[in-house]
């Protein structure tokens, strides 16, 4: 079955993510915050964990930071932060919070060992004014920055401080159109206000990517014209890199400036700008600030999104009137370099990109998007799992959608990596390769095959086939996208619980990102030979697996266990082995699982003179196909 979110904790390519079930709607009414107008801070410096600076009772885990600071307003209800990691020791994360609010299922910033990054997101201000910041791995492993570059105040109208979202980002500056040379090091580049800003807008909100970085290496935005402040927004770390960032950048009637002491082609996009007091007074435009909250994630789903893919998502209830939203992406270890472009749903996506991300990294990418009335979108330049946090949102009416459906998120054929041990044979035994159906399969079964030890002598040959850890390991990387395993007959049930994370760590490592295990026949002990001994075994490996499968959003518990006890006549005598409606029937059954983890529709029908229309559902919950009538075998 699809798998839902309530986990407590996941490890996905060694980063940790919380994981809960979706609010309820009362839960994101106490969340909220009230409306309030932007009012620019000169980026500021709150906290430095290097220096012993800003962070106040520290635990292994947890620090609060306070908001009466760096002149935030006395009465702001949410501050704009950078937060930034400075060359940690290991891969982590973190998430920043109102404090008193309870840690959230979002993360503000991730990192990988060695590398610094950054992230810019909105905070509501909680309890005693000031802000919380969990981080998984505990402080000291690396340094914490925290800088503050604006704020907002409470109202219910305003003049000045009020968003006016684009429909679609405006590119602003691209240097690679220019001369064709980056910017060198220790260089600054001004950007003017666009056409149709005013001059006494406060603040723009825009994307700042860096394009073939010279070297390792940070970049600060400011007011045109004022001095460079000791923040960041954008962090390098070696040559010829692409690094993205999101921000919101106070402005003068000359615009801003970018520094960077490192060098790089820069490309600046705007997605919106807050109004001057010249603006007439309303309503729209007002930030919600609330607690971040998870609205989805595509590692708990069939499917991530796919090259050239769109994942459309629904906005909650009370932001669902919004005109804009404040959401931060996190694009998990994509397989390679590529972009993701948020816009508002059904309306044309534009030509600019809202966040980078690199082969086997995890970025968190924070943003600010219009929205219409379904809701926004995202689209994978390259595909990628994705996460998408709401940090608030901004009132006015919606862009309006010119589009009648979603767009859509196609899923390649998949190709598939079957591996098995001898009852996996039987599928080729019986000659049923016609049954697999609807992916592209690489069927890999031998009799006597293991997982990690070495196997006994089966019929295929003298030698002792090679296990599962050999066939994986001898994989090039990215060839699969999912693997389906049928073995673990000729293993005891502790050793079953230590192959399978083994297993399931080397086809990560080879790309491959849905992994089906089936459950073991014979558990049940039904009239074919099933001694004790062999049913409590197989009933403990299937209790390992489908406790694995609970915890690891990437692995599928199929219930094969389920179904054959239903139809006992697909087996020998031995309740494990395939005889010749077992073989057409596990290829079936194959089939209809790699369709439902992939999200696709069956690629045949439940019975004959059915329709395939919608998901496949899960095969080991479905009553066992009648073979003979479907395929005729």
């Amino acid at each position: 079955m699809i798998k839902m979110l309530v986990f407590a904790l996941l490890a996905t390519t060694g980063f940790v993510f919380s994981a809960t079930s979706k609010p309820s709607d009362s839960a994101i009414v106490s969340a909220a915050g009230p409306t309030s107008r932007y009012e620019p801070v000169q980026p500021c410096r709150l906290a430095d964990e290097r220096f012993g600076v800003g962070f106040i009772d520290v635990t292994p885990n947890t620090a609060r930071v306070s908001a009466s600071a760096c002149d935030i307003p006395l009465d702001a209800t949410a501050i704009v932060i950078s937060a930034t990691i400075v060359q940690p020791q290991q891969k982590g994360w973190l998430v920043a919070y109102p404090f008193g609010a309870g840690r959230p299922t979002a993360a503000t910033l991730n990192w990988n060992a060695g590398v610094t990054r950054a992230n810019t997101a909105t905070v509501r201000i909680g309890d005693d004014n000031m802000i919380e910041v969990y981080r998984h791995n505990g402080f000291g492993n690396g340094g914490v920055v925290i800088d503050v570059v604006g704020a907002f105040v409470p109202t219910v109208s305003a003049t000045s401080g009020r968003l006016v979202v684009s429909d679609t980002a405006q590119r602003l500056l691209d240097t690679r159109n220019n001369s064709g040379s980056p910017l060198g090091p220790d260089s600054t580049v001004r950007i003017p206000l666009p056409d149709g800003v005013p001059s006494d807008a406060v603040a723009l909100a825009v994307n700042l990517t860096a394009v073939q970085t010279l070297g390792r290496g940070f970049f600060t935005v400011f007011p045109a014209g004022s001095s460079r402040p000791t923040a960041s927004v954008l962090n390098a770390d070696d040559r010829g890199q692409v690094r993205a960032a999101a921000t919101v950048v106070p402005v003068t009637p000359d615009g801003f400036d970018v520094y960077t002491n490192t060098g790089a082609h820069i490309i600046v996009d705007m997605t919106g700008w807050f109004t001057g007091e010249s603006a007439v007074e309303s309503g729209d435009g007002l930030f919600v600030p609330a607690v971040p909250l998870r609205l989805r994630d595509t590692r708990y789903e069939t499917a991530p999104v796919y090259p050239g893919g769109t994942i459309s998502v629904p906005l909650p209830v009370q932001a669902a009137r919004a005109a804009g939203v404040v959401i931060s992406m996190t694009m998990v270890a994509p397989e390679r370099r590529g972009f993701v472009t948020a816009h508002a749903a059904r309306t044309p996506r534009g030509t600019t990109s809202s966040g980078n991300g690199m082969p086997f990294e995890v970025t968190a990418q924070f943003g600010i998007t219009a929205a219409s009335s379904t809701g926004i979108e995202i689209y994978s330049s390259g595909g990628t799992e994705l996460t998408v946090d709401l940090l608030g949102w901004f009132t006015g009416p919606q862009v309006s959608m010119s589009e009648t459906a979603p767009a859509g998120n196609g899923v390649p054929r998949q190709r598939v990596i079957a591996l098995g041990d001898s009852t996996m044979a039987g599928v080729d035994r019986n000659r049923a390769w016609a049954q697999l159906r609807g992916a592209d399969f690489d069927f890999r079964a031998r009799s006597c095959a293991r997982l990690v030890r070495t196997s006994c002598r089966g019929r295929e040959g003298p030698i002792p086939p090679p296990t599962a850890l050999d066939t994986l390991r001898s994989l090039p990387y990215g060839h699969y996208d999912v693997a389906v395993i049928m073995s673990g007959y000729n293993e005891g049930a502790s050793a079953v619980a230590a192959a399978l994370p083994i297993i399931v760590r080397e086809a990560r490592a080879k790309g491959i990102r849905r992994i089906i295990w089936m459950t073991h026949a014979r558990e049940f002990g039904f009239d074919k030979g099933a001694n004790i001994k062999g049913k409590q075994t197989y009933a403990a490996h299937n209790s390992f697996i489908r406790s694995y499968a609970n915890d690891n959003h990437d692995v599928y518990a199929m219930e094969w266990s389920r179904i054959v006890r239903q139809v006992q006549f697909w087996l020998y005598y031995d309740g494990i082995h395939l005889d010749w409606y077992g073989g057409h029937g596990a290829a079936d059954f194959i089939s209809r699982a790699v369709a439902h983890v992939t999200g696709q529709s069956c690629p045949m029908p439940q019975v004959p003179g059915g329709t395939t229309d919608g998901m496949c559902p899960d095969p080991g919950f479905m009553p066992p196909v009648d073979i003979a009538r479907l395929y005729g075998v």
